[in-house]
């Protein structure tokens, strides 16, 4: 499956320049689709030989789903897809230039009915203002969901904002996406539902990541002492926070790894930050085994387990 899953996944963290150039990734120029939360990539697979013209982008959270949307696209040998291992939120407002997305679907997302738990749901304020940033002229999101309560929600979140024309929800009487979800609800004698946002109006968003890597000299020597100073060290801030929570050294005792966690907007990483002895000292960088995406929290552990290695 190795080499099935290399031809169709892409590494967006470890890309220098974002929003990223698609069609360079695709190697042509054509009409760009995404699918945030592809699951086993029935649709993705499907809409990829139904639409060759068009490139498609798939984000999953979940490895597993990364693994069968791959098999699937191989095969039937589908060469106009891309997959990332990223939160499909954060990468639709990260990677994508505005007005360069044709199309977005959304499948039978989780609806988080608890009421303390609205705030996860996808479609809300800040998804509607990416929306309307990176979609096209005339661009359309589709929303395809089991759930009427959850289609009205997010039909009348979107129709609150002017950027949009909001049909929906409808009932979806045909077979919809086909994915596995649809045909369980289906069977289950449950409505299937759709909604679909055209843009209208421009909007306008801020990025937070790029694709700078950060790294911070010190003028100290890595020594077990030097390094525990940044263990424990976190720091919190409205829309950001990050932690260390502990060290491991190589065999040698040379080099240093703190293992982190960081947070930007609810967007969560977790990663390592290497300490390496140079002729100077040392220098603090990203481990490149873990590579996160450089938000403002990343960038700032950096910086402050830099400062702590210094004892400042």
């Amino acid at each position: 499956m190795g080499s099935e899953l290399n031809r169709y996944l892409v590494r967006p963290e470890r890309w220098e320049a974002l929003p990223a150039d698609w069609d360079a990734v695709f190697g042509r120029s054509a009409p760009l689709a995404v699918e945030i939360g592809f699951g086993s990539g029935e649709f993705l697979s499907w809409a990829a030989r139904e639409h060759p013209g068009w490139n498609w982008v798939g984000f999953e959270t979940s490895l597993t789903c990364i693994t069968k949307a791959g098999r699937k696209l191989a095969h039937w040998g589908a060469g106009n897809v891309r997959l990332a291992l990223v939160d499909g939120q954060f990468a639709l407002r990260e990677l994508f230039p505005d007005e360069s997305v044709a199309r977005v679907y959304v499948h039978f997302p989780c609806p988080w009915p608890k009421a303390r738990h609205a705030e996860r749901r996808l479609v809300g304020p800040g998804f509607g203002q990416t929306l309307a940033a990176v979609l096209a002229p005339d661009g359309l999101f589709t929303l395809t969901t089991d759930v009427l309560w959850y289609a009205e929600d997010a039909a009348a979140c979107l129709a609150e904002a002017n950027p949009f024309r909001v049909t929906g929800p409808q009932p979806l009487v045909e077979e919809g996406p086909g994915t596995r979800y649809e045909r369980k609800w289906r069977g289950q004698g449950r409505a299937i539902w759709q909604v679909v946002a055209e843009r209208k109006v421009k909007g306008a968003i801020q990025r937070i990541a790029e694709g700078t890597m950060p790294h911070v000299r010190i003028a100290v020597p890595v020594t077990p002492e030097t390094v525990a100073r940044a263990v424990g060290l976190r720091e919190a801030w409205p829309g950001g926070a990050f932690a260390v929570k502990e060290a491991f050294f190589a065999p040698d005792g040379k080099i240093a790894l703190l293992r982190a966690f960081a947070t930007d907007d609810d967007f969560q990483q977790h990663y390592f930050l290497a300490v390496v002895p140079d002729q100077a000292g040392a220098m603090v960088k990203l481990d490149g085994a873990t590579v996160p995406f450089r938000t403002p929290a990343v960038k700032r552990s950096v910086a402050a387990v830099a400062a702590a290695l210094e004892g400042r």
